[in-house]
């Protein structure tokens, strides 16, 4: 009973020191977002990198390797580093040092442009697989490592707000460097060795973005340190999360359906607009890509606030309710005559908009299962599932369009919403954790925010 008390005591001191320094996280938490979001607007793989590859080469699948590589290497090696994460007690250290080699990666992108610049694009084209390659292997580890640092600092009461303040401030980073680099390249010829400036400023204030991280307060941790028992054992025990907890089960699952939404997104959107309404290549990207930045900045704010009072499954539930809305705006397209342009505004303010309140609830709900030191178990098992059918869709989305037309992938991909919308809503229930700890950490006289 001591043992248990001494326990209880030691997470209630952790809690009150994380409330105690929420002020001072916060500010450098949303400093470090807005400069990190910024710096990699400068390597967006859909737009920017693709770009960049068309100045080296013809080859489709080369051009369309960073954008499919992008939705593998953030989450889905991270089972192979959770076992790793948990033989450590605190978070900060393990993201900064995790996450020099990926700051590298990015550098690797500016030698690409210079090399093609001088000794040709089979050089540039090396180095820049070699970039690849780098976040590929790096990527993962310095991400989930953030995610679970992020759940350990921030108040579980208030976190859903701050993560959708950072997404925001984001959104608007992005949209800062989307602006600079169209100012520098607009007047330049279409030549790879005019990437290399900003490619060199996107690396260097990724890499001063760790210095506010660095900066965060992060109190000693007083659960346990090793995983347990070896490796193999280790995960055994992962994959029996899925067998013992039926409700993680739902949510895999509905992150798998989730992804197959990918069969249709916002860059065949942007073909459709072109291909079948002869809207001009200048408006996709400037304009439109304005007006989804602002969707993606008004919904992060609310859907994190929404997730804080409501809870996450509600900031779930209205992130998909914007996906189908998008859908059903794109279907309807075909009948709107004049009206189509004004309709592809609402389009892609609804897409930014989803895009964000989907990750903020997906960002916060994969924190509340299972104990604190188990969440790298829960947030690679999601990923190792979920991240394989969104390459996988988003690999087919052009065979589909191609074989199917346009309207018939879209109304697949409402469907599935659809599916995925009522599966949240009548089997999914939030989180047995979430709403403990969302009570346990409300700020009270008694308790001055920590655990009871």
């Amino acid at each position: 009973m001591s043992d248990e008390t001494g326990s209880l005591q030691a997470q209630r001191a952790y809690w009150h020191e994380i409330e105690r320094h929420f002020p001072w996280n916060v500010g450098v938490q949303l400093l470090q977002g807005a400069l990190a979001l910024f710096a990699m607007g400068f390597f967006a793989p859909e737009t920017v990198l693709a770009a960049y590859l068309t100045t080296l080469t013809d080859n489709k699948f080369l051009i369309g390797l960073p954008w499919a590589l992008s939705l593998f290497y953030w989450y889905f090696p991270a089972i192979f580093y959770s076992y790793r994460l948990q033989r450590y007690r605190q978070r900060k250290g393990v993201v900064i040092a995790w996450s020099l080699s990926l700051r590298a990666g990015f550098a690797l992108f500016a030698a690409s442009a210079l090399a093609a610049s001088r000794y040709g694009a089979t050089a540039g084209i090396v180095l820049f697989l070699a970039a690849e390659a780098a976040l590929v292997l790096t990527a993962s580890p310095a991400a989930l490592a953030w995610h679970d640092f992020v759940g350990r600092v921030l108040p579980p009461a208030k976190r859903g707000l701050i993560v959708g303040l950072r997404e925001a401030l984001g959104s608007l980073g992005g949209f800062a460097a989307a602006a600079l680099l169209f100012a520098y390249l607009s007047p330049r010829e279409a030549a790879p060795g005019n990437y290399f400036w900003p490619f060199v400023a996107g690396a260097f204030v990724y890499f001063v973005s760790i210095i506010p991280f660095a900066m965060t307060r992060e109190p000693h941790w007083p659960g346990e340190v090793a995983a347990p028992g070896s490796w193999r054992e280790y995960y055994a025990g992962t994959f029996s999360a899925l067998r013992e907890d039926a409700n993680f089960r739902t949510y895999v699952f509905v992150r798998c359906l989730l992804a197959v939404t990918a069969i249709f997104n916002l860059g065949l959107f942007a073909s459709y607009a072109i291909t079948e309404f002869g809207v001009s290549r200048a408006l996709v990207s400037g304009l439109f890509t304005a007006v989804s930045l602002a969707g993606g900045v008004i919904a992060a704010t609310v859907t994190g606030r929404v997730a804080d009072k409501k809870g996450f499954k509600a900031a779930l539930l209205g992130g998909l309710a914007l996906t189908g809305l998008m859908l059903v705006a794109g279907l309807s397209l075909k009948w709107m005559g004049r009206l189509a342009t004004p309709v592809f505004f609402l389009i892609y303010f609804l897409a930014g908009a989803q895009g964000s309140a989907v990750w903020v609830a997906n960002f916060n709900i994969m924190l509340e299962f299972g104990r604190v030191e188990d969440r790298p178990r829960y947030i690679s098992l999601v990923a190792l599932f979920a991240c394989p059918v969104a390459l996988a869709a988003a690999l087919t989305s052009g065979l589909l369009v191609h074989m199917l037309g346009y309207r018939a992938v879209m109304l697949i991909a409402l469907c599935v919403c659809a599916a995925v919308w009522a599966t949240v809503y009548v089997v999914f229930q939030e989180p047995c954790v979430h709403r403990a700890r969302r009570e346990e950490t409300a700020v009270t006289p008694e308790n001055h925010g920590a655990p009871v």
